[in-house]
């Protein structure tokens, strides 16, 4: 088949066991793919690799030559039938998921650092994927055949028969599972197709002792014998998935339920859903064709499948990011435009900076079950949710926080996503922002009005957006976990009413954005209500809103929220270091009115003399954005109180803590400069009586500025400049800049030392 001189495959069967036959899969599907009167791949375009063949050395070698052979215009075809693996170091912590190639496991006994030199590292794959030319690729895997258990010569209604694996190595990794999880350690998320066998903690199974249960279904896709009409002469990407998608769940439900006794097992194929082109795989064989009734074959296009245009799976990513912004789209749009300009004016605006920003969804080549409309079918909704639960596990498993601009049925993904995630996941989950969501479904009058019966199960009273609705409720019954929610109607929507959006939750996560369904989310500029929403919900920051560097702003934020995830849920049993982590968190997040309340409660902060320092610091900083005499007398009290107790103890380290702090009370609060010289000198004393480190510096820069030597002062807070990160500094910059602006009775922007605070502390 001439048409198909630049489709390229690589195919792999990996020997392991004797109950496996992965070699019989991958030879039937290589014989597929260079059958002339089927697929019709060139011979020579066709790489197969099994037995010692596929070893490690092998299978990159053959990656290699693929790379060297194809272009950005070939198609590739990749197929792994084999074992795969999860290793966890146990010093780091760190996941390594892995092929086992030829050699692997053929010991009874492996030690991981034998493993890690024969072993195929997901990353090690993904890399040469990257390096292909090609966009237009999809990957087979066939894998994660961790019990061996076949259904020999099923047919429905039969019996079947299973075999036990045989002892294999002895190594320490988890039970591998995790195909899907295996399938997005290798996608490089530039629009090419994964289909793997099976999806999370499911197994994938033998149909008999030649073909597993899914590449059985693969050869019958590829043979055309899933087809009932004839729309296209060729076999494509997304009827191939679609087919194993639909087909194979049933199968293997009916085939465990006929063992005597029947089987509580499932496989359903994972599906990636962000696709770049829906390209050839293969043609229908001509008996297939007259079979169908073809009328006019030759007719038929033989170009790539065209979309609107490119699909955009990244928006940007950067080295050493730990926060991530998805944009979920809805069904009537593209994950990588629906959204606008908004994007690109986010990237632009420097608050942003430590950000990565995805576009989350699925390509122009995904039809949702009732057709490319305003709405989806609740299947739909359900596969691009679970979809996303596991991008989170996996895909973006490297980002501290998470926050996700949902439109449309978007908002209703992300909200059953976050329902079904496990609770380390959901944790990572920092701000939600939903935009012209149905949250609470389509009036019955409106949804018959419009689509007469065709989306019944988008009504207000249907089974899915009820039990959404009581499974939302449950879940956060009082407070959310998030940083911010918001939620936003269009003043004009001609699709969701204002109550759909807003009446699952408060008002003051309501907001009303200007324009229609599908233009809200579409400004023209920065001044547009939508973008200043998304903008502002995850930019405002008290506690850094003066600091420049806005790139480690965020990142301080994704790592201050991944704490407070971690120690809040064992708050009764931390220690005082673990507590003050705690506290310095929540502060860093805004959340001040939570830690105020585990300090005024938490039994180690009435016995730590620098919890006490915090709960007095807390009122400080409350007093300086909205001065008021209880605030500033709080402050004082608590600070006095563990001055005291520092004294008594002679804890030289606390004593100028507080006692600076005194001082700077003294003249912000009180306006009393004699108070303030006597704690000034206290700090200074004590302070000179402690080791060096960042505090003190800084305490002998703040003494000596009350005290009047202020070029020591200037010294001092440059040496603390060169120390401090970001909190440090910006605490350091508010005591120095408002004692010194009390003293000195001016804040002129164009003052020596005021120029010389900003430079150092807030650059």
């Amino acid at each position: 088949m001439s048409l198909l001189k630049n489709a390229h495959a690589l195919i792999i069967g990996t020997e392991y066991d004797d109950d496996l036959n992965t070699i019989g899969d991958a030879e039937d599907i290589a014989s597929i793919l260079t059958d002339p009167s089927l697929a019709g791949y060139p011979p020579k375009n066709v790489t197969l690799l099994t037995g010692s063949k596929a070893d490690r050395k092998g299978i990159l070698n053959a990656f290699d030559a693929l790379i060297e052979k194809t272009d950005e215009s070939s198609s590739v075809f990749l197929y792994y039938s084999g074992h795969g693996g999860v290793y966890t170091y146990e010093e780091t912590g760190e996941r390594v998921f892995y092929f086992c190639p030829y050699g692997f496991g053929m010991e009874p006994q492996i030690t991981i650092e034998e493993a890690e030199k024969v072993w195929l590292k997901a990353d090690e794959v993904k890399q040469k994927i990257s390096a292909l030319k090609s966009k237009r690729l999809i990957f087979f895997l066939d894998c994660c055949h961790s019990t061996g258990m076949t259904f020999s010569g099923f047919t429905p209604g039969g019996n079947t028969s299973s075999k036990t694996k045989k002892g294999g190595a002895k190594r320490k990794t988890e039970k591998f599972t995790k195909a899907s999880g295996l399938a997005q350690k290798i996608d490089n998320e530039r629009g090419i197709s994964i289909v793997a066998s099976c999806k999370e903690d499911q197994e994938s199974y033998q149909i008999d002792d030649r073909n597993s249960v899914f590449t059985s279904f693969l050869l019958d896709a590829l043979k055309g014998k899933h087809r009932t009409d004839f729309k296209d002469p060729y076999i494509r990407i997304m009827e191939v998935s679609s087919y194993l998608f639909s087909a194979i769940p049933p199968y293997v439900k009916e085939a465990a339920a006929a063992c005597d006794p029947p089987l509580n097992i499932a496989q359903e194929p994972y599906v990636n859903f962000e696709l770049y082109d829906n390209f050839i795989l293969s043609q229908v064989p001509k008996a297939v064709q007259e079979e169908l009734v073809l009328s006019n074959p030759e007719s038929a296009t033989v170009e790539r499948a065209k979309g609107p245009k490119e699909v955009k799976t990244i928006f940007r990513e950067t080295p050493g990011a730990n926060n991530l912004l998805l944009f979920i789209h809805g069904f009537s749009g593209e994950a990588g435009d629906t959204f606008g300009k908004i994007p690109d004016f986010l990237m632009s605006d420097t608050r942003m900076d430590g950000w990565d920003m995805k576009p989350f969804g699925y390509s122009q080549f995904v039809t949702p079950e009732m057709g490319k409309d305003i709405w989806a079918g609740i299947g739909d909704i359900d596969r691009i949710s679970e979809y996303l639960c596991t991008s989170v596990k996996y895909k973006f498993e490297k980002y501290d926080r998470i926050a996700i601009v949902a439109h449309s049925l978007g908002g209703l993904i992300a909200q059953r996503a976050i329902l079904d995630f496990k609770e380390e996941f959901r944790s990572k989950v920092s701000h939600i922002i939903l935009l012209c969501t149905p949250s609470n479904g389509i009036e019955p009058e409106k949804l018959n009005k419009l689509w007469n019966t065709k989306y019944q199960e988008m009504s207000s009273e249907g089974h899915f957006i009820t039990n959404l609705r009581k499974d939302w409720q449950d879940r956060f019954p009082k407070l959310f976990p998030f940083t911010k929610l918001k939620v936003a109607a269009a003043t004009d929507d001609e699709f969701v009413t204002p109550h759909s959006c807003f009446d699952p939750f408060d008002k003051e996560c309501q907001v009303m954005l200007s324009g229609k369904h599908l233009g809200a989310v579409k400004p023209i500029d920065e001044s547009d209500s939508c973008y200043r929403l998304i903008l502002s919900s995850l930019t405002e920051s008290e506690s850094f809103e003066n600091y420049t560097n806005k790139e480690e702003i965020n990142i301080a934020l994704g790592k201050y929220d991944a704490v407070v995830k971690k120690l809040m849920p064992m708050m009764d049993l931390l220690d005082e270091n673990g507590l003050k982590q705690l506290i310095f968190a929540l502060e860093g997040l805004d959340r001040r009115e939570d830690a105020l309340k585990i300090l005024e409660s938490h039994p180690k902060a009435n016995e730590a003399t620098d919890l006490m320092g915090i709960i007095g610091g807390r009122y400080k900083r409350a007093y300086l954005r909205f001065p008021t005499v209880k605030d500033g007398e709080t402050a004082y009290v608590y600070y006095s109180i563990a001055l005291e107790k520092s004294l008594a103890n002679e804890n030289y380290e606390q004593i100028y803590y507080h006692a600076i702090n005194l001082a700077f009370l003294s003249l912000v609060v009180e306006q009393d400069k004699v108070e303030m010289k006597k704690y000034a000198q206290q700090a200074l004393d004590a302070a000179e009586k402690s080791g060096d480190d960042l505090w003190k510096i800084a305490t002998v820069a703040e003494a000596r500025m009350y005290l009047g030597d202020m070029e020591k002062a200037r010294v001092n807070y440059g040496k603390a400049a060169e120390m401090a990160g970001i909190r440090e500094k910006i605490s350091i910059h508010l005591n120095a800049y408002a004692g010194y602006t009390t003293l000195m009775k001016s804040n002129s922007p164009q003052d020596e030392f005021i120029l010389f605070l900003k430079d150092h502390f807030l650059a």
